[in-house]
């Protein structure tokens, strides 16, 4: 899943601070910071300037004068992906860490408040971002301020144990929510040995296990400028900022960019399948192919275009038989997040326990169909037209350029965002077949049940093939 899409499917623990009032005009601002009707392309390569610091860290710049406000992102590479089992949840207790700040200094979500701005940060698997929106005129504020709080981290046992708390507390009211409880299992159940499989922020162990000293040594690996990039679209002076970012992000060691190791997931050549007995009055269903990462780009596009056909709205072909025509379920839904390793292509479905097995079998036809029958040309280019709006839309603001341009620069390059809409255009009704053919088997799926039982015979867990 790719631009706006991946806001639906991606599954970051994301941790918000708390918002003044003051923010309210500034988030207009941002809110209505879209292009101009007319003009280019919204994510116009020809629009963006790049540089790399002497210590590695990358600055990307797309200039926008529209309103007096800037997005800024710092990104860095490293997410639940690099952890081990022992350590898993520190890329996230880190995220929160930065928050803390220096003691002698006020925390950087109240400061960047104060001056009527935004700030939030996310832990995805494969990294970690910071975003700040202000009003331009404060950058030169903002840059100092984020450089040292990201590099020049120091953390003490009171902040660690605020923070452990904190996310105690998020991961407890989490998975509260099926759609948490199901997404976590299915990724489990899913992946085998890949690191995908741990949920991003940790458990309640192994958050509770981490020390100190297990924190310092993950930070001082992966927080080093040749291994982040700064991004930022809005009203700023192109080479200004690069001035800037230089005198802010440049005196810092640039470290060796790590290598990440883990384990390779081994192909899926069997149907998995857990039922979880829940006091729900429906079944919810979710299924999961292993599908390509970025670097199968044109993978990555016939798949974006499969997710359409099968899950756009009421016009996808899974809403179509299964809500609509046939009327077996209550709701679709499809999900497909590029990431830099391959993921995962997931279908959930919700309906009445007497009509999953109808329901089930309508998806694997509607998935075998996919496989065979290329797709008529009315339909491709439907789907194409329905990307292109999401494109448009999920680019309209500042900070959903900037995120756009940060998660792919993040796990690839941002130059793909630039690109995505001729990539998609070059995409074939073979091309979306020999995906499905190649991704979704009728042989090769993971499959969580969630069957409802009364409340008071409680929680049961059976696998069953």
């Amino acid at each position: 899943m790719t631009i706006c899409k991946r806001r639906g499917g991606a599954d970051p623990h994301k941790c918000f601070s708390m918002i003044s009032k003051t923010v309210a005009g500034v988030l207009l601002c941002i809110a209505l910071a879209g292009l101009p009707a007319v003009g280019g392309p919204i994510l116009d390569p020809a629009h963006i300037q790049e540089a790399t610091l002497d210590n590695g860290l990358r600055v990307i710049v797309k200039q926008e004068r529209y309103w007096p406000v800037a997005a800024l992102v710092l990104v860095v590479r490293t997410g639940s992906l690099h952890e081990s089992s022992e350590n898993a949840g520190g890329a996230h207790m880190i995220e929160h860490l930065l928050f803390e700040g220096p003691a002698n200094e006020e925390a950087l979500g109240p400061w960047i408040e104060d001056m009527g701005g935004y700030v939030n940060a996310q832990t995805w698997r494969d990294f970690t971002q910071l975003t700040i929106a202000v009003a331009s005129e404060f950058i030169p504020e903002v840059l100092p301020r984020v450089a040292t709080g990201v590099f020049a981290a120091q953390f003490t046992d009171e902040q660690i144990a605020r923070q452990r708390q904190i996310i105690g507390r998020e991961m407890a009211d989490r998975y509260t929510s099926v759609d948490a409880m199901v997404d976590r299992l299915i990724w489990d159940m899913a992946f085998t040995q890949h690191p995908y499989r741990r949920p991003i922020p940790g458990t309640a162990e192994t958050v509770a296990a981490l020390t100190k000293a297990e924190i310092e040594d993950f930070y001082n690996r992966f927080y080093v400028p040749s291994n982040a990039a700064l991004l930022v679209v809005g009203d700023v002076e192109v080479d200004e900022f690069m001035q800037l970012a230089a005198a802010s992000f440049g005196g810092y060691s640039s470290g060796a960019a790590p290598v990440p190791e883990f384990s390779v997931e081994p192909p899926q050549t069997e149907i998995r399948k857990k039922v979880k007995l829940l006091g729900y009055g429906v079944t919810i269903l979710q299924f999961a192919w292993h599908a390509a990462g970025i670097g199968d780009k044109a993978e990555v596009c016939a798949l974006d275009l499969a997710y359409t056909i099968l899950g756009a709205g009421g016009g996808g072909w899974l809403d179509k038989h299964l809500v609509r025509d046939k009327q077996i379920a209550i709701n679709s839904g499809v999900q497909f997040l590029t990431q830099r390793e391959p993921g995962l292509f997931i279908i959930t479905v919700v309906c009445e326990p007497d009509k999953e097995l109808p329901v089930r079998e309508t998806i694997l036809e509607e998935i075998e169909r996919l496989s065979t029958q290329p797709v008529s040309q009315q339909t491709l280019q439907q789907a194409k037209r329905l990307l292109y709006a999401d494109y448009a839309f999920a680019n309209d603001a500042y900070t959903d350029q900037v995120d756009t341009l940060a998660f792919y620069e993040a796990i690839d390059s941002y130059e793909f965002a630039t690109e995505y809409i001729q990539r998609i255009g070059q995409v074939t009704a073979a091309d979306i077949q020999a995906v499905a053919r190649k991704y979704l088997g009728q042989d090769n799926y993971s499959l969580m049940i969630i069957r409802p039982q009364p409340s008071e015979q409680g929680t049961q867990e059976v696998w069953r093939r």
